[in-house]
């Protein structure tokens, strides 16, 4: 959800200069801004209604062309912006979002949600109208000042104290280098602009991944309900669903790791319930080098530039990290609850059962 804030101005660039994904921002200033916003007489900031460019009445922040939702709609192919808004028709999802031929990217789409089914994506201001279950209160959390945004104080992307989305991702863009380890130091040095959170970027945003190509979450085996460490893919998600990350009480009761669970652990590493063997065969392993799963991926604690694609789950490799991401997509899926798979039509065709990659046991 908050994914399509930050990504707003980084990728109106990105539209005219595909390889642009593997750095940077670079390339003519006029690809994204517009001094007077007139040329020949006419407006040059835009929208895009109906897959169309409307022009005229609009002034952007930053002399911008356009918004963050302006530059994300389209059909994703390899080399293109990254799209999380699909235009002209649902985009191919398949199964589980990641089989050949799917367009769709890590963060999902928000085509499900802007179509009408609301339990489908997060309901971003400008993309769909406010949820009518939650209004502005997003589960597991408590009321927001408004609907949430792609960035800002309502929004997922860039400083999260910023007043507008603009300034949330001011100067972001043009510092990106999505090559390395995003350390979070700064916003342009965040994950997916994502302040403070850790991570490596698949340089085609998971367009099609595979074992050795995806992106690398961040996670932290954590040893309490309260020990939701900073950096982590769901320490950020926890800004807003707190309930189900974090507190006392509020996601095990006994010893933590021991006693029962009242929500599904986040930042706890497969490893500590060792005793058990369907975590051992995470995704049909021996718990030495289980190959990766794109389609129930895991966290790691590891900061190094290398993709994890194996997951050792015999040892306190700390690799096997269950994230908010092991089952969500962050903007948008053709499923209930946002969820990587269609866990309701399974054992059907047309249905897929992720939790068993984990619960190898249970299938």
């Amino acid at each position: 959800m908050r994914y399509l804030a930050a990504l707003g101005a980084f990728f109106i660039l990105l539209a005219a200069y595909p390889e642009a994904s593997q750095a940077k921002v670079s390339g003519p200033c006029v690809n994204c801004h517009t001094m007077h916003n007139s040329q020949g007489g006419s407006p040059m900031a835009f929208v895009i209604t109906g897959g169309s460019k409307v022009y005229g009445g609009l002034v952007n922040e930053g002399l911008l062309n356009t918004n963050c939702i302006g530059c994300h709609q389209g059909t994703n192919v390899i080399g293109s912006v990254p799209f999380v808004l699909g235009t002209g028709g649902a985009p191919n999802y398949g199964i589980t979002g990641t089989e050949a031929g799917t367009n769709t990217l890590a963060g999902g789409n928000f085509y499900w949600v802007s179509s009408g089914s609301e339990r489908t994506g997060h309901n971003i201001a400008g993309i769909t109208p406010l949820d009518s279950a939650h209004g502005v209160t997003p589960p597991g959390g408590v009321a927001m000042g408004g609907q949430i945004t792609c960035g800002g104080i309502l929004g997922c992307h860039g400083n999260p104290s910023a007043a507008t989305q603009t300034q949330a991702i001011m100067g972001g863009h043009h510092g990106k280098d999505i090559t390395i380890w995003q350390d979070g130091t700064t916003v342009a040095k965040s994950y997916r602009f994502l302040s403070g959170i850790q991570g490596m970027e698949d340089n085609s945003f998971e367009l099609q991944p595979t074992p050795s190509k995806h992106n690398k979450y961040y996670g932290k085996n954590r040893v309490s309900e309260t020990d939701l460490a900073a950096g982590t893919i769901s320490s950020h998600c926890a800004r807003c669903h707190g309930n189900f990350h974090n507190g006392s009480g509020k996601i095990a009761s006994g010893t933590f790791g021991a006693g029962v669970w009242l929500r599904h652990p986040v930042d706890f590493d497969m490893s500590r319930a060792i005793s058990s063997t369907e975590y051992v065969t995470y995704n049909n392993g021996i718990g030495t080098g289980n190959p990766y799963s794109v389609i129930s991926p895991v966290a790691t604690a590891s900061t190094s530039t290398s993709v994890n694609t194996t997951v050792d789950i015999s040892t306190s490799a700390n690799n096997g990290i269950v994230m908010c991401l092991s089952c969500h997509r962050a903007h948008g899926t053709p499923y209930d609850g946002i969820l990587r798979w269609n866990y309701k039509r399974w054992p059907q065709a047309d249905g897929y059962n992720g939790c068993a990659v984990c619960h190898t046991t249970k299938d």
